[in-house]
């Protein structure tokens, strides 16, 4: 085996750009086109033209409802909060005006009678003439009832002014705002049982297609279940809405438009589910021309390209609103004079259905509900990727990314790591499994291995959870030892990359991995010296994790030591050395796993290991220290 540690410096990936700077500064003659925002702006002005308006009404709800609604007004406090000066402590109330003893603050105690201190606990009124509380644990009440004092009393410590919280007449929630718990208990205290809050919008989901069957029927070939319809109705529920799923819509366009018609009599937006591309079964677009106005077919987004953006009924600006030749005796709108509606015909696929509605829908639910999170942009966080990403100029691409915080060698710090999760646009797993969501924007090609980038995480997910980043060797044992980790954990809370050695070991060194797979060569059962220094002489001290032996050689996973007993790479240890592994491998031709699990540490001869050893080998001079766990 030949090795070439440490490696040069890569070249450039082919069609991607070089270094390592941050996206979001594009050069100036980098295509400057932005087709999701400008696709939103033709839809709203085309609903703008139909006479949609954004605004709905208002209702009054409980306090104790409210949670999850959007405010329609600034609301202010009725009463101060607390409304009278109350103890923040438990202890003794005293008054310090006056009393030498008390506001000096000299060696020993200080006793006080009854008459000059009221005993008081956390959220009590402080009797009028005291200034300050004195806690519970620098009082002692003698066998009299007098009160001897550790320490000294300072007037207004431990006692919560009238208003201090929350003043009468302040704001308490400006308008726009979505009600937490918090903010209920809040305005609960400041002496509201009721609120003005927007309109909850309705949502009304048509799911169309003749292969789709009701969640719980038994599937023949060729079937599918309405599974859209129910994430689409959980993320508008999340928006703040109330939704309505139809019956499922065959592929006939009558029945599609009057489904639609019906629909929009009590909708304020109205989805439907599949049949937006350009099939022989594709009718959302045609219904939608008949029923209104089409603004939009066809986004350069990737996934969610098909979507369908129009609107419903309303004022036609080619006929001025004249629709006579409609037919409205067959559930159709009776023209002129049906409200507009905005109608989203969604792709098919899972990930395409939520892309459109997560850049279409949600905006548009949140600028009827005029709520703050419109206003806010979403946070992204600072991550380098782990493998190169490539994408289409001409498209905005939203990458599902895995988040996992790995160790750099070469400063010791904590760097978060973007792995890409699988493009197809049809996988519900990677749906389930995505952290964060990193967009490359038209006129960008794609970042190389390392780039920072700025994806945004998904809410609810599971920030950085358990990823573990392992490149290099792809074998026989190193996939029996991918499986026998998926098995207990989600596909994506290992991620494998296959590359050359050098590049594995680069990657550790840049801190884009815990691990790297490489094969070295054993000299009588020990890992080569020289191999093992030209590790040390790029990475530090390291150990080496044994998978299987073949012949004269070892595959191992080098993890740096300073990150031997980080979560991840304990995952990858504990499973080296359990059974279950060891079996797996009786089961591959050539390899023995007698010593799976086999851990050797290695460093720098002038840095030996601080710990004792189980086992160790004096290293001839100038030779790398090495040790056995």
């Amino acid at each position: 085996m030949t090795a070439t540690w440490p490696r040069p410096a890569p070249e450039p990936e082919p069609g991607l750009p070089s270094g390592t700077a941050d996206p979001a500064r594009v050069p100036a003659d980098t295509v400057a086109a932005e087709p999701v925002g400008e696709a939103f702006r033709t839809w709203m002005r085309a609903c703008a033209l139909a006479g949609w308006s954004a605004r709905l009404g208002t209702e009054t709800v409980a306090v104790t409802a409210a949670r999850g609604r959007v405010t329609a007004e600034s609301i202010r406090a009725r009463w101060p909060v607390p409304a009278y000066r109350a103890a923040a402590m438990d202890g003794i109330a005293v008054t310090t005006t006056g009393t030498e003893a008390l506001t000096g603050a000299g060696p020993g105690t200080v006793g006080l009678s009854p008459e000059h201190f009221d005993r008081v606990d956390t959220g009590d009124p402080v009797p009028e003439g005291r200034d300050a509380v004195v806690i519970r644990e620098q009082v002692t009440i003698t066998a009299s009832g007098a009160a001897e004092l550790s320490g000294p009393a300072v007037a207004g410590r431990h006692i919560r002014q009238v208003g201090e919280d929350i003043r009468a007449g302040a704001i308490v929630l400006p308008a726009g705002h979505r009600v937490r718990p918090a903010d209920a208990a809040a305005l609960a205290a400041a002496g509201h049982a009721s609120i003005l809050v927007r309109r909850r919008p309705t949502v009304v989901i048509l799911p169309t297609g003749d292969e789709i069957r009701p969640v719980g029927t038994t599937l023949a070939p060729g079937e599918i279940l309405d599974t859209n319809s129910i994430m689409l109705a959980g993320m508008a529920e999340e928006a703040g809405c109330s939704s309505e799923t139809l019956p499922i819509a065959p592929d006939a366009p009558g029945d599609i438009a009057v489904a639609v018609a019906t629909a929009a009599r009590t909708a304020d937006l109205v989805l439907i589910i599949a049949g937006s591309s350009a099939g022989r079964d594709d009718h959302t677009s045609s219904v939608v021309e008949r029923l209104g106005r089409v603004a939009v077919h066809g986004v350069a987004m990737r996934p969610g390209h098909p979507v369908v953006l129009g609107v419903l009924g309303g004022a036609d600006d080619t006929t001025g609103g004249n629709r006579e030749n409609e037919p409205d005796g067959a559930g159709l709108h009776a023209w002129p004079g049906a409200p507009a509606v905005p109608v989203v015909g969604i792709p098919g696929y899972p990930a395409s259905a939520e892309r459109a509605f997560t850049c279409f829908v949600r905006p548009l639910l949140y600028r009827i509900l005029d709520t703050g999170a419109a206003r806010v942009a979403e946070h992204s966080v600072p991550a380098r990727l782990a493998g190169p990403v490539v994408s289409a100029e001409h498209v905005d691409e939203y990458v599902k990314v895995r988040l996992a915080r790995v160790l750099a060698p070469g400063t010791g710090h904590l760097t978060l790591v973007a792995v890409p999760l699988p493009r197809g646009a049809g996988a519900l797993t990677t749906l389930v499994q995505t952290e964060a969501i990193l967009r490359i924007p038209a006129g960008t090609n794609g970042y190389p291995a390392g780039t920072t980038v700025r994806p945004v995480p998904v809410d609810g997910a599971a920030f950085a959870a358990a990823t573990t980043i392992v490149t290099g060797l792809r074998s026989p044992a190193t996939d029996t030892f991918i499986e026998l980790l998926r098995a207990d954990l989600p596909g994506s809370a290992v991620h494998w990359q296959s590359c050359p050695a050098d590049d594995a070991v680069g990657a550790l060194a840049d801190g884009l991995c815990h691990a790297a797979a490489v094969t070295i060569d054993s000299v009588a059962g020990r890992p080569d010296e020289q191999l093992a220094a030209a590790l040390v002489d790029r990475l530090g001290p390291i150990t080496l994790l044994e998978l299987a032996r073949i012949g004269a050689q070892a595959e191992v996973l080098v993890v740096p030591a300073a990150a031997f007993d980080s979560v991840p790479v304990e995952e990858l240890r504990t499973a080296l050395s359990s059974m279950a592994y060891r079996r797996a491998l009786h089961e591959v031709p050539a390899y023995t796993g007698r010593n799976a699990g086999h851990e050797t540490w290695h460093g720098p001869p002038e840095h030996p290991e601080e710990t004792t050893p189980a086992v160790s080998s004096a290293p001839a001079n100038g030779a790398t220290q090495c040790a056995t766990r």
